[in-house]
């Protein structure tokens, strides 16, 4: 079984913008809510979104403007986070090669040691892929309308 979705996208923004959205804990979460965000290691934040529930959202690290890390339950919609149902979010940020954008990896892990039937695991992966293009074409579409 599929363990991780990695993607990656290149942003007209500058690095300052990115990050500052990147960082925001879940903000993948589809939400108009606007939810105070800790970006310290260890704190956890709650996105509730109308139609997919709520997720809790733990800070795991953060190196500036290189890395960020994080763990939540999208299988586990509308409970704790806890062992064998969340899997890692982690964020690769770096200076494009070219010109003055930016590159964003994103890297999903975990899948495969859900604690949870064969078909919810396969769901994750497969929902997440396509949730992941919708959310990183989101983070572009706003570091560059700020950016613009």
């Amino acid at each position: 079984m599929q363990d991780v979705i990695e993607q990656e996208i290149s942003i007209n923004a500058n690095l300052e913008r990115v990050w500052n959205l990147v960082t925001e804990p879940g903000w993948w979460v589809p939400t108009e809510a606007s939810v105070p965000a800790d970006r310290t290691a260890g704190s956890t934040t709650v996105r509730t979104s109308e139609k997919y529930g709520t997720f809790p959202v733990e800070v795991v690290d953060m190196k500036p403007q290189t890395y960020a890390a994080f763990r939540w339950a999208s299988q586990f919609p509308n409970t704790d986070l806890v062992a064998g149902h969340s899997t890692l979010v982690e964020f690769f940020v770096s200076k494009a090669e070219a010109g003055d954008g930016v590159l964003v990896k994103v890297r999903e892990s975990g899948f495969a040691s859900l604690d949870a039937p064969e078909e919810i695991r396969q769901a994750g992966v497969r929902d997440n892929t396509e949730g992941w293009q919708i959310e990183l074409g989101d983070l572009k579409k706003r570091s560059e309308a700020a950016a613009g």
